[in-house]
């Protein structure tokens, strides 16, 4: 496996790289606070052949005819996951791809290095395995027993049974390579998908250390997260799953978000989260949430056992209130004492010990 190299730019880090054929490249939708297009001018001269691109949507709505301007140069092609080809069965999970990318003759993912709930960091094979991925594939790998099975974390690569799922099913459907763009080290990495994530991942310092216990948190959500509880509510699940987060028990959580868009548009989380008011103790122990998105109410499940939740900020606080989350346009005041975790998806505060 080939050391993945480094650099300010696409163009340094890929340095003669060069594909033949038709060549797939998945890029992420704009729940990812990243702009491709510096990494596809420096892919389509290295590609002799028919360069595609393809926006990985996973089972997220599709884009808005605003967010498509950012990609109106490249003609992109949105992922439908209910056309999709199978590739192999991995770990139980069924695997498949969408049909326009398995019709290339490799597909390379670009995306960005950032924590993540389940395959500890994003990036890498994810852009294509899950982002391009088929609709019983990603049921069947964000199912409750596999988001909470052992070696699973924010954070955590090495030994991650999901990231290995992830990996496995990125290489069945053909993405040989990767391109991502690492925030919290301001550089690009390019390589085999594997060993460019492993490696990122232990480049990363995600983890400020604090020496207090608080009983309040408040969390700012970037824009690119801001529109739906859904992509919102991570950045709490994130704090509160993270191997050692510094809060009391029953510590309130602020997460301050315009959340303009409401609960999300993915069915099945908005279906779980109305099956029952907070804590939701019934997706933790009865019959598993299904559909769309379910996973991310088993995690809201998790945090509402030990902590409360609190949306702030909210442009419209009545479609969350109604689901018994407290919600309020107004942020929280200045206050003494409270922790403030000003970017949750790069780096996290964590009990020293």
């Amino acid at each position: 496996m080939s050391v993945p190299c480094f650099g300010p730019t696409p163009e340094a880090v890929l340095g003669q790289a060069a594909w033949t054929g038709p060549t797939a490249v998945c890029v992420p939708d704009a729940t990812r606070p990243m702009d491709p297009t510096p990494a596809l001018n420096a892919l389509q001269p290295r590609v002799s052949g028919d360069m595609k691109v393809f926006v990985g949507l996973g089972l997220h709505r599709r884009m808005t005819a605003r967010e498509r301007t950012r990609l109106s140069d490249w003609s992109p092609i949105e992922h439908d996951p209910d056309d999709t080809v199978s590739t192999a069965v991995v770990d139980g999970i069924p695997g498949s791809v969408f049909r326009s990318v398995a019709r290339c003759r490799q597909a390379i993912g670009v995306g960005i290095v950032e924590l993540h709930q389940y395959a500890g960091v994003s990036g890498g094979h994810k852009a294509v395995s899950v982002g391009c991925g088929g609709r019983r594939t990603l049921a069947a790998l964000h199912a409750r027993e596999r988001v909470l099975a052992k070696g699973v974390g924010v954070g955590r690569v090495d030994g991650n049974p999901f990231r290995a799922a992830v990996d496995a099913l990125g290489r069945a459907a053909g993405c040989t390579h990767a391109l991502v763009w690492i925030p919290d080290l301001g550089e690009w990495g390019f390589g085999e998908p594997t060993a460019l994530v492993a490696h990122a991942a232990r480049r990363l310092r995600p983890w400020t250390p604090v020496q207090n216990r608080y009983d309040s948190v408040r969390i700012d959500i970037p824009a690119a997260k801001g529109r739906t509880l859904y992509q919102a509510s991570r950045g709490a699940t994130y704090l509160t799953a993270s191997p050692n987060p510094p809060l009391q028990p029953g510590a309130r959580i602020l997460l301050v978000a315009p959340l303009d868009e409401g609960p999300g548009h993915e069915a099945g989380f908005v279906a779980a989260l109305r099956s029952g008011p907070p804590p939701w103790s019934h997706l933790l122990h009865g019959p598993p949430p299904t559909g769309a998105g379910a996973q991310r109410a088993v995690m809201l499940a998790l945090l509402a056992r030990d902590y409360r939740l609190e949306l702030r900020g909210v442009a419209n606080p009545e479609p969350f209130t109604r689901l018994g989350i407290p919600a309020s346009p107004e942020l929280p005041p200045e206050e003494a004492g409270r922790l403030v975790v000003p970017s949750p998806f790069s780096r996290l505060p964590q009990l020293a010990t």
